[in-house]
């Protein structure tokens, strides 16, 4: 939702075989972007989560010859100099990062941008999650939740765990 130029950009490379990196700030749908462009194709791939998979050793273990690589949140890996020279020569790979966060391992990859979230949008998410869960929340409780997600920064995530809160 509110990503479909992005969506529709992440699913073209991932079908040409096109490394790319998707960078934006905490709770913009990076890793959301990511798996909904995974799921509209049929290319073999491995997920690595990064925060749960932080080196060399956990990720190298991870690889599988001749798939796709998605480093979801590599801006949280223990970068080392032999890390580095194993992802600069994966031929297949994307990375999400959070804005700010550079990787000279990563060369020049195209770049897929996640600005910040809208009130707007993230009240229009929180209503469809509130529908989807078939929850009693006033739009009033989802007003306030999403203008804390606002005040984030644009962060959709932080609006979700104050609706958790209303459950």
């Amino acid at each position: 939702m509110f990503r479909e130029r992005q969506l529709e950009e992440a699913v073209r490379l991932i079908e040409r075989r096109e490394s790319f990196v998707v960078t934006g700030p905490f709770g913009t749908g990076k890793t959301t972007l990511v798996r909904m462009a995974l799921s509209r194709t049929t290319v073999p791939h491995v997920f690595v989560e990064c925060m749960n998979c932080r080196t060399y050793t956990c990720i190298k273990r991870r690889l599988d010859p001749g798939r796709l690589v998605v480093l979801d949140d590599y801006s949280l890996v223990r970068r080392t100099p032999e890390l580095a020279f194993l992802v600069s020569s994966l031929p297949f790979k994307i990375a999400t990062l959070n804005t700010g966060f550079t990787a000279e391992e990563l060369g020049k990859l195209r770049v897929i941008e996640m600005p910040p979230y809208t009130k707007q949008e993230i009240f229009e998410i929180l209503v469809e999650r509130v529908v989807e869960a078939n929850l009693r929340v006033e739009d009033r409780e989802i007003e306030k939740c999403a203008e804390k997600g606002r005040m984030a920064g644009g962060n959709v995530r932080v609006a979700l765990l104050c609706l958790s809160g209303y459950l």
